[in-house]
């Protein structure tokens, strides 16, 4: 049996940086609308929720 684990960390300069740059655009295809109102669109709760979706994507041998 496999166990995997994924770890991930972001800076919430970096978040700031793209959703300046891109928008709506970037936070609706990275996330969904009840995770956006959730988060309310604060960087810091996005960065946590992007660092989450990482590192289980990468314990599934993914990625983002």
């Amino acid at each position: 049996m496999k166990i995997a684990t994924g770890v991930d960390l972001i800076e919430i300069s970096r978040i700031e940086e793209v959703i300046a740059r891109h928008g709506n655009h970037y936070l609706d295809r990275i996330f969904t609308p009840a995770e956006l109102e959730q988060c309310g669109k604060r960087a810091e709760s996005l960065a946590g929720r992007f660092a989450a979706k990482e590192a289980v994507a990468k314990a599934l041998g993914s990625g983002i």
